[in-house]
């Protein structure tokens, strides 16, 4: 029995050594651990942001799987009227290819769970270069950190971008410091990470600035970073060579010639500069508004006074932590000034094909850079903690308060929370939540229903009333209305035609579609934005507006609806049923176009 318990406090007392070492590497891995579980074990039960994600690229994924169209050249998809492959996502991307071997809920949850680990791992990597032989004095730091700038809820079709951004500055460093094949190599292969409009584009124009200042500082310019150049824009150009294609090559014109972007004046750019600093942008969540800002805004007082006091030796302007936020402000202020006109209009006279361009994507590379700031603060209050021999545990609890706050905050993109809130909150009412889970979005066996019923082939059209298209899509329908980004201008005027009474009846829909159109939908005759709607959602019998003998023309047979349409018979449409599933928060009105005629293809 003694024997026993002395096998027993001996593993404990090693269990304590090796938890008090590697305590933060153990938080981690829980963490991560623990949000693969629940997302696995949920699967079509997880809550997931709908705007640019559910609506648009999931879709466009599951689609090029489905019609065998990854690789496929000169093939035509069956969205907005068939729209050529070329103006879908590249092949060759890391995100992408997951929707290529694993179903597409798997698929999802791997990219999620790829942000993760490398947003941890490649930051884990630049800290590991730039810190050197103090790594290991600043690894849990640098370890906590790093997990709350992987938990951040940016836009998941590009997390792995948003992740990767440690991993292209170091190689760039290691490119400066000490050119090798290797590293030129891993530049030219980075774009598999990453995409170009979002990202890309900005990191190449950062690039040319920093080659520019090193010039300058150095008095001879880094022929290893213009080196570096070339090779992250050939990567670029052979990554994305379908973008490319269209972008420089194609005469077709799209609807960004004709796309209308707000004007602000000086009050209004400097409310969307503030906005931006210090709420970061929807697609780019930071969640530092609440506690990072503040730690850094205390830090830069307190650090500013330090130098003006001389406390402090050296350049201000030499200072990491102010370059850091000299950065940010510099995004910030390039995504307010896309909306100041006369600059606008310069850009794209001098650079046509930039026309549309958002180059106020700036303000995607400020998650990366609150959290690198936040790390420089924390790592210099340590240094002072462990100089005093007091409060060396403040750094760790500044930290493990950041992890929390990012966890613990709600937004479109915060999957795991939403997923947890939503599932918990049924559980405990045992009611419906006022929001739709991955596979209610999509309709789940619902919209199979639907096409065994009516013997659905795709040579049949259809069109959503009161659903986002991508359901039918998702399904494998052939939809005349759709959401992307990029098509052609000429469909949008078809389209436009079609819907033309709505429009007419309500400025609202008119200026959305005709200023924007990235969305070609049936808009409510009401006015209400009947598509984007919670599991509680009210489905009230109302009118559609539509030209009904132009909407057959584009090749549409069949609406499928989420509310009845009570002046079915004016528009010439008939109802074939109703269908309904336990599973499914809503109905689904079907109905048929009189006299359909197949349009030429």
């Amino acid at each position: 029995m003694i024997e026993g318990y002395e096998r027993w406090r001996l593993a404990m007392k090693t269990f304590g050594n090796a938890f008090k070492k590697n305590w933060h590497f153990m938080l981690a891995g829980g963490i991560f651990a623990f949000e693969a579980v629940i997302l696995l074990l949920l699967r079509e039960k997880i809550y997931v942001g709908i705007c640019d994600n559910l609506d648009l690229f999931i879709t466009q994924l599951k689609m090029l799987r489905d019609n065998g169209a990854f690789f496929a050249h000169d093939q035509a998809l069956p969205v907005l009227g068939r729209i050529d492959r070329d103006y879908f996502p590249s092949e060759f991307s890391l995100y992408n290819m997951l929707y290529l071997v694993l179903p597409d809920i798997y698929a999802y949850i791997a990219g999620y769970l790829l942000k993760l680990v490398i947003a941890f791992f490649s930051s884990l990597l630049l800290a590991k270069h730039v810190l050197r032989e103090s790594y290991g004095k600043y690894e849990k730091i640098v370890v906590l950190v790093a997990v709350a700038f992987a938990l951040l809820p940016v836009y998941p079709m590009y997390a792995i971008c948003f992740s990767s951004m440690p991993l292209v500055l170091y190689l760039l460093i290691r490119i400066y410091q000490k050119p090798k094949w290797q590293l030129f190599l891993a530049v030219f292969l980075y774009p598999f990470l990453s995409y170009f409009t979002f990202f890309g584009a900005f990191i190449l124009g950062y690039l040319l600035i920093a080659i520019v200042i090193l010039w300058i500082r150095d008095r001879k310019p880094s022929l290893s970073l213009a080196g570096a150049l070339f090779c992250l824009m050939a990567g670029y150009v052979c990554f994305e060579y379908r973008l490319f294609g269209i972008m420089l090559m194609s005469g077709e014109e799209t609807i960004r010639s004709t796309m209308a972007v707000a004007s602000y004046g000086a009050g209004g750019l400097w409310n969307c500069f503030l906005d931006v600093f210090l709420h970061g942008f929807s697609h780019a969540k930071s969640v530092h508004t609440y506690f990072v800002l503040p730690v850094c805004a205390l830090y830069f007082i307190w650090n500013t006074i330090q130098y003006l006091t001389g406390r402090k030796k050296g350049k201000i302007c030499a200072d990491v932590f102010y370059v850091a936020i000299a950065f940010i402000v510099f995004n910030c202020a390039v995504y307010a000034l896309y909306f100041w006109e006369p600059l606008r209009n310069l850009v794209e006279t001098v650079l046509p094909p930039l026309k549309g361009f958002q180059y106020g994507r700036t303000i995607f590379f400020n998650p990366f850079a609150w959290y690198f700031a936040f790390f420089i603060v924390i790592k210099r209050l340590a240094d002072k903690a462990y100089k005093r021999g007091v409060f060396k545990g403040i750094p760790y609890l500044l930290c493990l308060v950041s992890i929390l706050v990012v966890g613990g905050t709600q937004c479109e993109y915060s999957d795991f929370y939403n997923t947890c809130y939503c599932n918990l909150y049924k559980l405990v009412k045992h009611t419906d939540v006022n929001q739709l889970s991955y596979g209610e979005f999509y309709g789940g066996a619902l919209i199979a229903e639907i096409k065994d019923d009516i013997g659905y082939t795709p040579d049949k059209g259809a069109c959503a009333y009161g659903f986002h298209p991508a359901m039918l899509s998702y399904n494998g329908i052939t939809t005349i209305d759709g959401y992307c980004g990029y098509y052609s201008q000429n469909y949008k005027e078809q389209f436009r035609t079609a819907i033309a009474p709505v429009l007419d009846a309500n400025e609202n829909w008119q200026a959305y579609y005709d200023d924007w159109g990235c969305r070609a939908y049936l808009f409510p005759a009401s006015g209400e934005n009947l598509y984007d709607f919670g599991a509680n959602a009210a489905a009230t019998p109302q009118d559609i507006l539509i030209d009904e003998p132009a909407l057959r023309q584009l090749g549409c047979d069949y609406i499928f609806s989420r509310v009845e349409i009570t002046n079915a018979d004016e528009m010439q449409m008939h109802l074939i049923n109703r269908y309904q599933d336990d599973e499914m928060p809503y109905s689904v009105y079907l109905y048929e176009l009189e006299g359909t005629t197949q349009p030429d293809m």
